[in-house]
């Protein structure tokens, strides 16, 4: 059993039916209960198969009215411009007498019909249609793009062996050029770690030599007092002879 395509997907026509009866607003839903996209189980059906043994024959006007006072799945003709052939054609769950709640929505033009896509089939038709559109435009640019990579960064693929000798040179400039820079950075962040370090020794040095001069000066005013104390004496002996 094949499988039946989706119904969004469909266009229907019957031109023998339209040679027969023609094609008005008074007999357009009679035209669509024969295409696929009708119901069977419909409000409109259950009218048509009363009004078969009950005479006199529903009209149109009389039809609308007998389906705004049942409940259920029901069609109903949206708008008509006769002129342009052209008719829409809702399909609604009629819940009250003012209320119905749009299911689907069918478009007759002169002897086709179709049925209206739904929002989501649309947004993602177009969706898919954008991304398969950026997709090829990556796929072109990536060959006019440059290479990249962390470790050597921009790069174009050589036209001759003499650009490449030059790429390769290039490469070779950069990595040296990253290497020192690293090296510098190191340089600095352990010049800035060691800090702390040197000033603790520079304060260290300079209260070992503000200790060296106190003791230098205590030994000097020792030694004075002494020179002092052994002329005094000298003094004292001379006076006594």
């Amino acid at each position: 059993m094949s499988e039946q395509p989706a119904l969004d997907e469909l266009q229907w026509r019957a031109p023998e039916w339209i040679q027969m009866f023609g094609l008005r607003t008074d007999n357009v839903l009679e035209y669509f209960a024969q295409s696929p996209f009708y119901d069977r189980s419909s409000n409109n059906q259950v009218l048509k198969m009363q009004s078969q043994f009950n005479a006199p024959v529903l009209q149109p006007q009389e039809v609308v009215q007998a389906l705004s006072t049942m409940r259920g799945i029901e069609f109903a003709i949206a708008m008509a411009q006769p002129a342009s052939a052209l008719w829409i054609i809702r399909k609604q769950n009629r819940i009250s007498p003012n209320e119905a709640v749009p299911l689907a929505t069918f478009f007759v033009i002169n002897e086709n019909i179709y049925m209206a896509p739904s929002v989501y089939s649309i947004i993602s038709s177009r969706m898919l249609a954008g991304i398969r559109g950026l997709r090829e435009a990556l796929v072109l640019a990536a060959d006019k793009l440059p290479n990249f990579a962390p470790t050597l960064g921009y790069s174009y693929y050589p036209n001759s062996q003499e650009d490449e000798e030059n790429a390769k040179e290039r490469v070779q400039e950069q990595m040296m050029a990253r290497a020192l820079a690293n090296a510098r950075q190191f340089e600095i962040e352990q010049e800035y770690l060691d800090m702390p370090k040197r000033e603790a020794q520079a304060q260290q040095s300079q209260l070992h030599g503000l200790q060296k001069g106190q003791i230098g000066v205590q030994a000097g005013e020792k030694h004075d007092s002494s020179v002092v104390a052994t002329a005094a004496a000298k003094r004292r002996r001379k006076k006594e002879k």
